[in-house]
């Protein structure tokens, strides 16, 4: 099976300094979840991007999916950090392929 990429952009209602934190916390606590092998984060170059940040966290295959989804470390993290930074936000999982 094929790595995910399991990839959020969003826009956040903090300072940029508070989001580079979150995402500090974010790769401490879910890079701990069992089959997530990392965690990026990125800002967008363009001032005008319709969305300004983007985590991107890498799991080993797609099995990894639903585990991470229901794990209780992502759960508190989801719901008591980021969800409330990054209101506005698009989710998507995209297994990798050669080409």
């Amino acid at each position: 099976m094929p790595a995910v990429l399991h990839t959020i952009v969003f826009n956040a209602e903090a300072e940029a300094s508070e989001v580079r934190q979150m995402a500090r916390q974010a790769r401490e606590v879910l890079t701990q979840i069992p089959g997530v092998q990392g965690l990026t984060f990125g800002q967008a170059v363009a001032r005008e991007a319709r969305y300004r940040y983007l985590l991107v966290v890498t799991f080993e295959n797609e099995a990894v999916i639903p585990l991470y989804r229901d794990h209780p470390l992502h759960q508190a993290f989801a719901n008591q950090v980021f969800r409330p930074l990054a209101p506005d936000r698009i989710t998507t999982d995209y297994a990798l392929e050669e080409v």
